[in-house]
């Protein structure tokens, strides 16, 4: 019955750091597309400016 337990609480651990990771990865990703949309918007508004 322990061993049912531990594996039961080592699965919802694992479970709970594999949500953590992949919405980290998510943000990280949505940065880097943030930092590109600001970059290519500043290089748009220098380029259009006379």
């Amino acid at each position: 019955m322990d061993f049912l337990i531990g594996a039961l609480l080592f699965a919802g651990l694992f479970a709970i750091y594999s949500a953590i990771s992949t919405v980290n990865k998510n943000i990280l990703e949505q940065t880097k597309e943030l930092k590109k949309m600001n970059d290519y918007l500043k290089n748009s508004k220098e380029d259009s400016q006379p």
